[in-house]
């Protein structure tokens, strides 16, 4: 676990990225959902570099090396036995979605809601389904299932080959911070169209990409992202990479699990 981004920035011998005046809930991403579909695994961007690009968000690392989760610039690494591993400032990240996060709306949940009771609260509140939404749950879940993708070895397979042998994590009833973005559908393989949330138990030890939930009491903050930045990799991978498949929609539900 990267304890912060004071803890790497800046260091003798090292580059520093981090930003003057950074500015709040702008979405920063780096590389496409397609490409990693297409099992472009490797980035160019490194742990350091992302963080000086937001405090909060979701992706994974070289290798599909597990998920990751960044809530108030802390990093999480889970690998497949949905357990938390140390992580480096030199680490690479394939993909990756943070923003600086300041919520703009806060909401007591103090009854039982599913999934899609929990995403139609948000659609309703924000109101516009073609921007991005910044989301973040404290709180109870009644129940919570997780998945984490593990690393792979060249030649690299593709991801809906991964996704089929990955293993899943049941928690039951637990404690923690569920979070990530609710992406435009114009934006599918751009991004992940819907809802792309992360999960991190209040002991911090535990987590992975949410596939299914029901929260019980807590908090959810909300923030409505305009404003959006993607850096692209110049890779060979990427390069020949096929971003516009025809399945791409199907892909990307069977990846997330859905």
């Amino acid at each position: 676990m990267l304890s912060s981004v004071n803890d790497v920035l800046p260091r003798p011998g090292r580059t520093s990225f981090k930003c003057v005046e950074p500015k709040p809930n702008r979405l920063f991403q780096t590389s496409t959902m397609a490409a990693l579909l297409d099992a472009v695994y490797d980035g160019e961007m490194t742990i350091e570099e992302l963080l000086s690009h937001g405090n909060f968000g979701i992706g994974t690392f070289n290798a599909l090396d597990g998920e990751m989760i960044i809530n108030e610039s802390v990093v999480h690494q889970f690998r497949s036995d949905g357990h938390v591993g140390e992580v480096q400032p030199e680490q690479l990240t394939p993909f990756a979605c943070v923003t600086y996060f300041e919520p703009e709306t806060s909401i007591a949940i103090d009854a039982p809601k599913s999934k899609k009771e929990l995403e139609r609260l948000v659609d309703e509140v924000i109101g516009n389904p073609n921007l991005f939404v910044a989301v973040r749950f404290v709180g109870e879940f009644e129940e919570l299932e997780t998945r984490t993708v593990f690393c792979q070895c060249r030649p690299y397979p593709p991801m809906l080959d991964v996704v089929s042998r990955q293993p899943t994590q049941n928690f039951g009833t637990t404690r923690g911070t569920m979070l990530g973005f609710r992406t435009p559908t114009y934006m599918q393989g751009i991004n992940v169209a819907g809802y792309h949330l992360h999960f991190l138990d209040e002991a911090q030890k535990k987590g992975g990409h949410v596939t299914g939930y029901r929260v019980g009491k807590g908090r959810l903050e909300l923030a409505v992202i305009s404003d959006v930045e993607i850096q692209l990799p110049r890779s060979r991978q990427f390069c020949e990479a096929n971003l516009s498949p025809d399945n791409i929609h199907e892909a990307i539900r069977i990846a997330e699990g859905e």
